[in-house]
């Protein structure tokens, strides 16, 4: 269900009268849309950049491919504390816990994903390494939430992984993101579809956010976006994916019932907090 933008007595940044009548609907979502990036988001980033030492920004260049190599050879090493040392290593040369998040850690995972698909390592070795991975996520958490966001009204978001899905690193550095900018998570990588429609059947929750590694999962994934939006007690509720499947094959999108697709937890974190503020402006 899309707000109705054309009431008479809205008036946006940058519109006057007579753009206001011929705008279309469609239209007028994306002035509004613009002009809070304009003034809300730009803003912010610029911000980032020029705090570096926030944890937000700065750091992503000190991190290489050859990084990436050495983190997954030491995630499959027989102890993990080289693959910690390492990552203590990198913060000292100045890693921010969300460049490791959104490059480092991120890369390492699929790296992990592509040696086994490739025979170069087996499923035990796979797990291990993905375990130690989301050991140093918790190990990070700490640090990147200590500039979090506080609010007195807070955005919720389920995070779901698609039925039977195995990778869900991904919801992990998801949850960290949203968490750090004040929102409410709630699910995470083991809640079943039944869970999440009943959550979202007695709890008021802004946006779902699914996330999927597998086409073979894509069908499980339509049905259960299918049922948590009948369960959802917001009608209004916001649907989100996340997986590369989505960034090679945007139509899947639609397919499987969502509203958008994010590249990254940030980029999530950005889209999901501008689609709110346009219903809430229209609102």
């Amino acid at each position: 269900m899309q707000p109705d933008l054309d009431g008479p007595s809205e008036s946006f940044p940058g519109e006057n009268a007579s753009q206001r009548v011929a705008q279309s609907p469609r239209a007028r979502r994306r002035t509004l849309l613009t002009s809070l990036v304009e003034a809300e988001i730009l803003p912010r980033l610029v911000r980032i950049r020029r705090n570096p030492g926030g944890g937000d920004g700065g750091g992503s260049e000190v991190t290489t491919e050859s990084d990436t190599a050495e983190l997954v050879r030491l995630l499959l090493a027989d102890t993990e504390d080289g693959a910690v040392g390492y990552i203590d290593a990198l913060r000292l040369r100045g890693a921010t816990p969300a460049s490791l998040y959104l490059g480092l850690v991120t890369q390492a995972a699929r790296s992990l994903g592509a040696l086994w698909e490739e025979d170069r390592c087996d499923f035990a070795q796979v797990t291990i390494g993905m375990g130690r991975l989301q050991r140093i996520l918790r190990g990070l958490s700490p640090h990147f939430q200590m500039a979090g966001v506080r609010r007195t009204h807070t955005e919720s978001i389920l995070l779901v992984p698609a039925p039977g899905e195995q990778h869900t690193l991904g919801l992990m550095i998801l949850a960290e993101f949203f968490s750090r900018e004040g929102w409410l998570v709630a699910g995470g990588p083991g809640t079943t579809s039944a869970e999440a429609a009943s959550i979202v059947s007695g709890t008021w929750i802004d946006v779902a956010g699914f996330s999927i590694g597998s086409m073979s999962r894509l069908d499980g994934l339509a049905h259960c976006i299918r049922s948590v939006r009948r369960a959802s007690h917001n009608p209004d509720l916001y649907v989100m994916v996340g997986g590369p499947l989505f960034l090679a094959q945007p139509d899947l999108v639609t397919r499987v019932g969502a509203d958008a697709a994010a590249t990254d937890a940030a980029s999530a974190v950005r889209q999901a907090g501008g689609l709110l503020a346009v219903r809430a402006a229209a609102g």
